[in-house]
């Protein structure tokens, strides 16, 4: 979606102060449909009944001052990150210092909704290390929190991959069915 910690608003502006007229299509997020995609519900009754999503970094590229990651910490169950992969160790240590747990788990999801995803699921403890062994790279979503481990019963992507699935339309069916 453009809108979200994309340039969206940016791009309309500008066209806005030149007279430009525009229309923005919605699309879904990548901590949306990338996280769907990887078997990660943003929220599950019993877990969580709230998720933020933050950014990684801020138009300099740095970790954002602005985020008060003890409030993050204690307000959501469940913490969704863009653009987050570079600054990874800076992030960590923030929630870590705020009481998140080092073995609370966490996934980072690259290339989401692609036929490029791979996701790498761990704990924030050994999180720095696993990232390095597995050499993955951005772009990637990171999603910190207890409905992560979720993933073990519902990867669905994980489980039909390697095959093709054939959608077969009611109107299809209808008219073979007929003739």
């Amino acid at each position: 979606d453009p809108f979200v910690f994309g340039r969206g608003g940016e791009e309309a502006l500008t066209l806005v102060e030149h007279g430009i007229p525009f229309r923005v299509v919605p699309g879904i997020s990548a901590g949306l449909g990338g996280l769907a995609y990887a078997g990660i519900p943003l929220t599950h009754r019993g877990i969580n009944h709230s998720v933020t999503f933050l950014t990684g970094h801020d138009a300099s590229g740095l970790v954002p001052d602005e985020i008060d990651w003890n409030a993050v910490s204690r307000g959501s169950p469940v913490i969704v990150m863009y653009m987050a992969m570079k600054h990874w160790a800076n992030i960590r240590e923030q929630l870590l210092a705020a009481g998140r747990g080092m073995d609370e788990p966490v996934a980072f999801v690259c290339n989401a909704t692609t036929g490029e995803q791979s996701v790498l699921e761990t704990c924030i403890g050994s999180s720095l290390d696993d990232v390095a062994a597995s050499g993955l790279q951005p772009p990637a979503i990171i999603v910190v929190g207890e409905a992560v481990r979720l993933r073990q019963g519902l990867d669905w992507l994980g489980a039909i991959n390697g095959r093709t699935l054939v959608a077969d339309p009611l109107d299809q069916r209808g008219k073979r069915e007929a003739g």
